[in-house]
């Protein structure tokens, strides 16, 4: 029998608020980050329904419009069409998808650049380089540069690895 709830904790937890957070366009990249370093100071560990998450990616058709959560007193709010908010979270990102570790491991080098292919934004890189623990060297821009160096920390995770274990 499949659990009803995902316990999420730590990186992930702090990705599932991001994306939760991105679903508001009238919140600035600046009020985000200190929206989930507040909740990661007060939350420990959050309980996440399974089904919750394929609601909120699947909005109903009689929704047709959002609005953030409660302004502060005397600010106006306005209603964003559903339309345009699922145009922008149609498809979160996932930074743990795909392990590059995994995909290093057991297919090899070549298959990590293969699906790393699939994220084009250079900032979706680097949060999955972060989020995956895996130190770029360097500084890259391009995505291609950004897809090497982090296939060669992945590899270099794995040998530092095999090196304590022997």
């Amino acid at each position: 029998m499949q659990k009803k709830t995902r316990a999420l904790s730590g990186a992930s937890q702090d990705a599932y608020f991001r994306r939760v957070f991105k679903a508001y366009p009238n919140l600035s990249v600046d009020e985000r980050e200190r929206l989930v370093q507040r909740l990661r100071q007060e939350i420990a560990q959050l309980r996440l329904r399974r089904s919750a998450r394929s609601e909120a990616e699947t909005p109903s058709p009689e929704a047709s419009t959002v609005r953030a959560p409660a302004p502060p007193a005397g600010a106006r709010v306005a209603a964003v069409p559903a339309a345009s908010i699922s145009a922008n979270i149609s498809t979160p990102f996932d930074p743990f998808s795909p392990n590059v570790i995994v995909v290093v491991r057991t297919a090899g080098r070549d298959a990590a650049l293969a699906a790393l292919t699939a994220i084009d934004c250079p900032d979706n890189l680097r949060l999955l380089a972060r989020e995956q623990r895996l130190a770029v060297a360097g500084d890259p821009t391009s995505a291609t540069d950004l897809r090497a160096a982090i296939v060669a920390a992945a590899e270099r995770r794995i040998a530092n690895r095999m090196a304590a274990a022997s």
